[in-house]
């Protein structure tokens, strides 16, 4: 079973670690690590944005961030995981998302989509449009797959 620890140095990155389970006893683990160059670190779900522990699901084979360089923008990645020990990162997930939208939500997904949870292999993100006040939030589901594709979840 993968897990994932989060470091940062405030105010200029975050660093994302994935620790692998040994596929060979000889070979032991491995881990890889991704460092995000970001001012304001990670951003948690709306009901508790300061978080900076990032998302994981039950079986520990999707993992994600969402990484918030600037106010009013964010930028999710999802790190997917297999039995065998490699590793998938998605590092385009607003403009997969973005792809599977209807205007206005679309281009909003762009520069700001967020994760809210995740169960199994679905992601809760919602994307909020800054341009129009009063601010409106839209949140929606998607189907993550083992190789990283993203699709709407009914």
């Amino acid at each position: 079973m993968a897990t994932m620890s989060i470091s940062s140095n405030p105010g200029q990155d975050v660093t994302v670690t994935l620790a692998l389970p040994a596929t060979n006893p000889e070979a032991g683990s491995v881990s890889c690590s991704f460092t995000f160059q970001t001012t304001k670190g990670l951003l948690g779900p709306s009901s508790n944005p300061t978080d900076q522990s990032g998302f994981a699901n039950s079986t520990q084979d999707l993992f994600a961030v969402t990484v918030e360089p600037a106010t009013k923008a964010a930028f999710v990645h999802f790190f997917l995981t297999s039995a065998k020990g490699n590793v998938v990162f998605a590092n385009d997930v607003n403009a997969r998302v973005a792809k599977l939208l209807s205007p206005p939500w679309k281009d909003d997904a762009k520069g700001f989509l967020r994760v809210e949870t995740i169960q199994g292999r679905k992601v809760e993100l919602s994307t909020t449009d800054f341009a129009h006040a009063p601010f409106q939030t839209h949140t929606f589901w998607v189907t993550v797959g083992a190789t990283g594709k993203v699709t709407l979840a009914p």
